[in-house]
């Protein structure tokens, strides 16, 4: 199918599935505005609040596109923090407090990530919401989530997968437990919190309730980890760490050739077939330790040194296109460079761009859900601390210009 075809009943002025819903963030860091940034990708309309000079802590992360302005520029900022509005506001202010509560009569959903109990000192949460706008959807994502022995502890993306036992199985065999490259624990406690908001979102839709939801980065790390608790748990196996292969067949892999990697992924016994064919390997076809995918899965050293030694003086090219017209799973390991340059990845606008004020022109991840009819897009850039203190103190809430100037000066905006 050609893209124009997929999206031939678009919606010409869309900005997403969710246009319509409203979200008001008290979020820092990473996990928090993930929630809110896959809400605003899908076209909602999500205000952040900022506090007051500082800002977000991530705002403060390095790297910077433009040194001279590293408040507004910082590069996870800038990818994290788009499609939304920004105002700043004190949530330890009682003034400012008293806006928060006014501004969340006229949301949908309110998420938050801090310390389990902060907002409720401070008078703004999941009850003291209630109190204002009773079919609230409130958001809290944690490390540890809002009960349990360690719900009061602080947390980082890191500990999610040190808990969760991710960081235990990932790395190769002989290494110690190793963090993935991406902050997978924030991330997926993100996606999370924003999948259990519109679950929440079409409850309150049929029954008009709304309803406090809790989100823990370890609980997202173990709703991803296949078999890993039943097998402990019930066959007294352990998941150990295998590199990039998998426990339950090979070859499932990474593997070197002169100029780079390539993953090959061969589960299928016809698929192994055609792959030693290739190869020129058909005595391992019918040998007793690689015929099937279970023989396969344990004497991978055998299947791995076979696959190593084919590709080892072949480029990843050569070793694509061979697999690829024999409809063998396979695909080069690319670094970011090579992912931005991919014709594939930005036909399908996963690298996209937009212009910000202060960074100028950027390229950023685009939407990863394709909606035929309600294309949904990086409509806007992140946005400059404060930004939209003006559209959206005075247009919701009916302030003035002079009360603007009274609240700033006095600390709470």
């Amino acid at each position: 199918m050609k893209k124009e075809e997929f999206f031939r009943n678009a919606l010409p002025d869309s900005v997403g599935p969710l246009e319509g819903v409203r979200v008001l963030e008290a979020t820092h860091n990473f996990a928090g505005p993930n929630v809110g940034t896959v809400l605003a990708d899908l076209g909602a309309d999500s205000v952040k609040c900022d506090p007051p000079g500082m800002g977000d802590i991530l705002r403060h992360l390095p790297p910077f596109v433009d040194s001279e302005q590293p408040l507004e520029t910082g590069a996870q900022h800038l990818s994290i923090n788009r499609n939304k509005r920004d105002i700043t506001l004190n949530l330890r202010h009682h003034e400012g407090q008293a806006l928060f509560r006014r501004l969340a009569q006229g949301v949908d959903i309110v998420v938050e990530n801090f310390k389990p109990g902060t907002m409720a000192g401070w008078g703004l949460g999941y009850e003291e919401i209630c109190r204002v706008k009773p079919d609230i959807i409130y958001v809290s994502v944690s490390g540890f989530g809002q009960f349990g022995p360690y719900h009061e502890r602080p947390s980082y993306d890191a500990v999610g997968q040190a808990m969760g036992g991710l960081m235990y199985v990932t790395g190769q065999p002989d290494g110690p437990p190793t963090r993935p490259g991406f902050g997978l624990g924030d991330s997926l406690a993100g996606w999370q919190g924003a999948l259990a908001a519109l679950a929440a979102l079409h409850y309150r839709n049929r029954t008009g309730k709304g309803q406090h939801i809790d989100i823990s980065q370890i609980d997202t790390i173990l709703y991803l980890s296949e078999s890993g608790i039943l097998l402990s748990s019930n066959l007294n196996r352990s998941w150990e760490r295998i590199g990039s292969g998998h426990p339950l067949g090979a070859p499932y892999n990474a593997y070197q050739c002169p100029d780079g990697h390539v993953f090959i992924g061969i589960v299928l016994d016809s698929h192994w077939k055609k792959f030693c064919q290739i190869a020129g390997r058909e005595e391992l076809i019918e040998d007793p330790r690689s015929r099937t995918t279970t023989d396969r899965a344990q004497h991978r050293e055998l299947v791995d040194g076979a696959v190593s030694q084919w590709v080892r003086d072949k480029k990843v090219s050569q070793v694509v296109d061979a697999l690829v017209e024999a409809g063998l799973v396979v695909a080069p390991i690319y670094s970011f460079p090579q992912i931005v340059r991919d014709e594939h990845i930005r036909e399908r606008e996963m690298v996209t761009e937009v212009e910000h004020p202060a960074a100028g022109k950027i390229d950023l991840y685009g939407v990863a859900a394709k909606f035929s009819l309600t294309p949904a897009r990086v409509r806007r850039p992140a946005p400059m601390m404060g930004q939209h203190n003006q559209e959206v103190y005075g247009e919701r809430l009916g302030l003035s210009a002079e009360e603007l100037r009274r609240l700033q000066e006095n600390g709470a905006i």
